[in-house]
This record gives C-alpha cells, sequence and structure tokens, in this order.
C-alpha cells in the first residue's frame, strides 16, 4: 500500500500559512513548526527503512501538537502499511476524536473493516458480519466522498467488494467503474466489474468488460467464456475457454466446461475427441469418460457411447454419478431394463441416495409399472432433499400414472412453478389439468412446455393444445 502522506502534508502547510497571515507566535507556532518538523523527518526515515525511527518521529509530532488529526492518521497509516491492525485502528480512532472529518482515518478504518469481513466465514454469527460490512461501507464512503472521486482506486475496490457481499449490484458497477476508468487495464478491476454487473442481471456489460482485454491478459478468458456460455455465445465461449487452456493447460475444470459447451453447440464429434484426450491425460477424473460417452452418444453412436463407460462403471461401482450417467445411456438407448438394473444396483451398494431414488422412481412411473414402489422411492428421495422440484416431478408424475390426479396436482404445480423453463414438468402438468377438464390450464402448461426447454414431441403437444381448444369451444 502506498503511503498517502498529501493530504497531512497539505493541513500542516495550510496550518504555518494560516499562522503567518494571522501573525501567530510564541509558543503555539513553535509546537506546530515543530511538529511538522518530525513529520517530515518520519518521511524521511521511512523512505531510508528506518521503520523504528520514522514511528517515533511521528509520535513526537503527534505530543508536539496534540489536537492534530492529521498525525494521528498519519500514524494510524503508518500501522496500516505494515498489518498492524490493532494500532492502526486505535490511531485511526484517535484521529476521528479529533476531528470527524478526516478522510485519511476514515479510509484507514474501512479497509481494515474491509479486511476483517474478507476473513470471515460461514461460522462468522449474522450479526457481527452485518455490522462489520455496514461499518467498513460507512467509513470509506465517508473517505470517497470527500476525495477527488477517483483518486482512491484501493477504497473504490474494497467499496465495490462490499456492495457485492451486501447484494448492491449498481453500486459494485459503479465503484469498480471508477477503478477501470482510472486503470483500464486491471485484470482484477475489470473481473470485478464483470462481476458486478453479472450480480445485476447484465450480462452482456460483463462480456464487454472483459473482452476489451482478453487478448492481451488470458488470464481473463475463462470468466469470459462463462459468461459468454450463459449468454448462449457458444462458439466464442469455446474460443475462449481454449485461450484460457493456453495459460492454464492442465486445468481439468476448464477442460470440462470447454467439452460441456461444444456438447451444447452441437459440436459433439470434437467434444469426444477432447474428452478421450483429457480422460488420458487424468485417468482418475471420472469426469471425462462421462463426458466422452455422452459426446459419442450424441454423435449417433449408442452403442460406442455404452461400450465407453461400461468399463469405467464396473473399476468403480461406488460411483453414483458414474452409474446414473450409465442407466442414462441405457434407457437412452432403449434398454430401459439395463437402466433399472443398473439403478437397483446403485441402491444395493448406496440406499440413500436420493437421485438414483427419484431415477428408478421415475423410470417406473414413466413405464407405467410397479406404481406403488415408484412412489415410495420417490417419496425415500424427497425425504433426503425435500422440496426438490425435480423430485416433486416425479412423484406427481407417478401418482399421475396411478390415476391420482389430485394427488399429482399437489406435487406436480409447485414443481412447475420452480421450473417454468422445464419442458417437461409443464407437459406433466398439462397432462393433469387435462385429466381433471380444467383445458384453459391445460393449454397454459401445455404452450409453456412448447416455449421451454428440455426434449419433448412438439408435434404432440401441439396436438393435445389443439384438442383442448376443440373441446372449450363445444
Amino acid at each position: 500500500m502506498a503511503p498517502r502522506i498529501g493530504s497531512v502534508r497539505a493541513s500542516f502547510r495550510c496550518a504555518l500559512v494560516v499562522l503567518g497571515m494571522l501573525c501567530v507566535a510564541g509558543d503555539a507556532a513553535a509546537q506546530l513548526s515543530e511538529a511538522y518538523f518530525q513529520f517530515l523527518m518520519a518521511q524521511r526515515l521511512e523512505g531510508l527503512g528506518d521503520q523504528a525511527g520514522a514511528l517515533a518521529a511521528l509520535n513526537r509530532a503527534a505530543a508536539a501538537d496534540p489536537s492534530s488529526a492529521g498525525v494521528r492518521a498519519e500514524i494510524a497509516s503508518f500501522h496500516l502499511r505494515r498489518n498492524q491492525r490493532n494500532e492502526a485502528e486505535s490511531a485511526a480512532l484517535q484521529a476521528l476524536a479529533l476531528n470527524d472529518a478526516s478522510v485519511e482515518a476514515h479510509r484507514v478504518l474501512g479497509l481494515i473493516y474491509w479486511t476483517d469481513v474478507d476473513a470471515m466465514n460461514a461460522r462468522t454469527p449474522r450479526a457481527q458480519f452485518e455490522t462489520t460490512v455496514r461499518n467498513a461501507i460507512t467509513h470509506l464512503e465517508r473517505a470517497a466522498k470527500d476525495s477527488v472521486p477517483g483518486a482512491d482506486l484501493q477504497v473504490d475496490f474494497a467499496l465495490g467488494r462490499l456492495y457485492l457481499r451486501t447484494g448492491e449490484a449498481a453500486k459494485a458497477v459503479d465503484a469498480f467503474n471508477r477503478v477501470v476508468n482510472q486503470n483500464s487495464g486491471s485484470v482484477q478491476g475489470r473481473l470485478s466489474l464483470a462481476q458486478a454487473h453479472a450480480a445485476a442481471g447484465d450480462i452482456p456489460s460483463a462480456i464487454a468488460a472483459l473482452d476489451v482485454i482478453v487478448e492481451d491478459e488470458p488470464r481473463v478468458a475463462s470468466s469470459l467464456a462463462q459468461y459468454q456460455e450463459q449468454a448462449g455465445q457458444l462458439k466464442a465461449a469455446i474460443e475462449n475457454y481454449t485461450r484460457a487452456l493456453t495459460v492454464e493447460p492442465m486445468s481439468r475444470g476448464l477442460k470440462v466446461r470447454r467439452i460441456a459447451a461444444l456438447l451444447s453447440d452441437g459440436s459433439a464429434a470434437r467434444a469426444a475427441t477432447l474428452a478421450a484426450e483429457a480422460q488420458s491425460q487424468h485417468p482418475d477424473d471420472l469426469r471425462f469418460p462421462r463426458l466422452r460417452a455422452r459426446a459419442v452418444f450424441a454423435a449417433g453412436d449408442k452403442a460406442g457411447a455404452v461400450t465407453v463407460l461400461e468399463p469405467t462403471a464396473r473399476a468403480n461401482p461406488r460411483d453414483v454419478e458414474t452409474q446414473l450417467a450409465l442407466a442414462d445411456l441405457y434407457n437412452d438407448s432403449g434398454r430401459g431394463g439395463d437402466a433399472e438394473r443398473t439403478l437397483r444396483q446403485v441402491l444395493t451398494l448406496s440406499p440413500g441416495s436420493a437421485e438414483a431414488l427419484n431415477y428408478l422412481g421415475y423410470l417406473l412411473a414413466d413405464q407405467g409399472r410397479a406404481l406403488d414402489e415408484a412412489v415410495r422411492l420417490v417419496e425415500r428421495a424427497l425425504e433426503a432433499d425435500p422440496g426438490n422440484p425435480s423430485y416433486l416431478d416425479s412423484l406427481g408424475w407417478a401418482h399421475f400414472r396411478r390415476g391420482d390426479l389430485r394427488e399429482a396436482e399437489k406435487y406436480l404445480a409447485p414443481a412447475a412453478e420452480q421450473l417454468p423453463r422445464n419442458a417437461v414438468v409443464q407437459d406433466h402438468l398439462g397432462d393433469v389439468f387435462a385429466g381433471l377438464g380444467r383445458w384453459e390450464d391445460a393449454i397454459a402448461s401445455w404452450t409453456r412446455a412448447l416455449d421451454g426447454e428440455g426434449t419433448i414431441t412438439r408435434a404432440v403437444i401441439q396436438k393435445k393444445i389443439e384438442d383442448a381448444r376443440s373441446r372449450t369451444q363445444r
């Protein structure tokens, strides 16, 4: 942290000038002159590396002018530069007791409390966290308000980070814009500005904040790619994941995200190739055979996909995620019996797996068999993960297949509310409404299904909507 002595020196100079103008003489002028001399001596000694001598000179300056808030604020800054938190806080509070408008004292306290906030975690009592955050913001805002706008990037940066912690995204954007306006190439400033834009729901601005420097600063490529992926700019995201890998060539996370983006973009063959390479580079990471199998499947080779994943599943029988991925491949390949067998094996080894319980329950419900067991399975999943909307959908669908429409609506309605863009869930709810003769509600749900995301047969839903409309016109 660079010393901030300009404002203190200026205050001393102004005091001396005023004294001269008023022709003040005697002990008061001598004391002020001595204080200023000791202050300058402190700066010189600190510059020479004599920290003890510098602090002693500052203390002599404070003794010579006991009413000076500026000297005590500089003492606070001196301690802060050496990470002496308690001493810095004490001196800053003394400065504010003398002059509540001391910019430097507010700055020191704000930075101290910001550091305290950064050290807090989930175990920190909520009241303590909120008090510290608010104190930090209050002092930093006072420092920023009474300074030249953009003059202290550390204050602006700290404010921005604190605003993000308190959910004040618009204020965070303003603070980080001040940082970037003063230092347009600041990697940390631009990453934080992008984060603030994203928190405010403005993904295009988050992308713009990083896109302007990514060629010169590939360190931001990973974050930029994630925002681009979120915005549906998949090709640009893939390009930037590739750029990020030039900086971190062995990053497993970046490889996973690039492969997933390629799959979303429909580039299954390339995704399969990169997943195979990553699998050979990281044989202990089961994500890569799972991704490779899914990519091979997406490329049209169903049998090949199963062949890719089965050895990994056999070698890792207790890895639930791998077993569920294999069950997915079996089910999507029309091998429902193998999918059920795999899921039951998972539950033998991991009887409490909510995902496996839900999957098997939904599989049975979708096949229209063992419906009582399907209900029990999904109910157990919900005991482990109450309120999970996907599990609520499965339970509602099982009740629907049993013919219990009221019970089906009880679970499917909240599932559809929580997953408004899930086409399958909306289709299920539409079927329930149709069974209850609530045709307008059914049409609304099926229309949401057509506008949503997920694997559905659009022609079938269109036909259901047409049939429902014909019933409402009778």
